[in-house]
């Protein structure tokens, strides 16, 4: 019997998540093709990020994190550059999942491979909730 590393049940965890969120989307994708996508709403902290591949993103309630992109999957998104931070916010738009190669042999990128939750956000709407004083779990 092989022992169960933390690092084994981390990978079978995340590679878990990717298969649930690919098969609600797939799910979306395998009927009529010229429907428009239905459109899901999220709750949570809104943040910046400087430096990734995506600008803003949100922190849901279990310490997930969901890109945000414009409705024409564009980076600087208008709506979400007017919210105030630090904000707990609800957006409405059409969840995706991209993949990130890593980069090519010749051209290295900084960010590792993997996948990326993501939505194209249309809808933003800043909710009154105190995020001050608030630490993260442990």
């Amino acid at each position: 019997m092989n022992k169960v590393t933390r690092r084994m049940a981390i990978r079978g965890t995340a590679a878990g998540a990717v298969g649930v969120s690919t098969a609600a989307l797939a799910e979306a994708a395998a009927g009529d093709e010229t429907k428009v996508p239905k459109p899901w709403t999220l709750e949570g902290e809104l943040k910046v990020h400087p430096k990734f591949l995506y600008r803003y993103y949100i922190v849901l309630l279990d310490r997930q994190k969901c890109a945000l992109f414009g409705p024409d999957h564009d980076r600087e998104p208008e709506r979400l550059a007017r919210v105030e931070l630090p904000a707990f916010v609800r957006v409405r738009g059409v969840p995706g999942a991209q993949q990130h190669l890593g980069g090519t042999m010749e051209n290295r990128s900084p960010f590792p491979k993997g996948w990326l939750l993501c939505m194209d956000v249309h809808e933003v709407e800043a909710l009154k909730y105190d995020l001050r004083g608030l630490e993260p779990p442990m």
